[in-house]
């Protein structure tokens, strides 16, 4: 789990970066960037719930989750 985070976490530093920097569209960069975002908070969340942290677990699943619903909303309506 913690090579995963740390990989989640290279990827979103360095699509934020390409996005910020104008080398990629911003339409490609931030979709990729949020999605390995909320699947590290997803990881994150079961850490919490191993650690047996209820509120923890709730507020980082649910975070993942409107994430999810952002980047859905982004690609498919927008």
């Amino acid at each position: 789990m913690k090579i995963a985070k740390i990989i989640l976490s290279i990827i979103t530093m360095l699509f934020a970066t390409l996005g910020l920097v104008k080398m990629l569209s911003f339409d490609i960069a931030i979709p990729i960037m949020l999605v390995s975002l909320a699947t590290l908070l997803l990881l994150r969340s079961v850490e919490y719930k191993n650690n047996r942290d209820k509120g923890g677990f709730i507020i980082t699943c649910l975070t993942a989750v409107f994430v999810y619903v952002v980047v859905i909303y982004n690609v498919f309506i927008r």
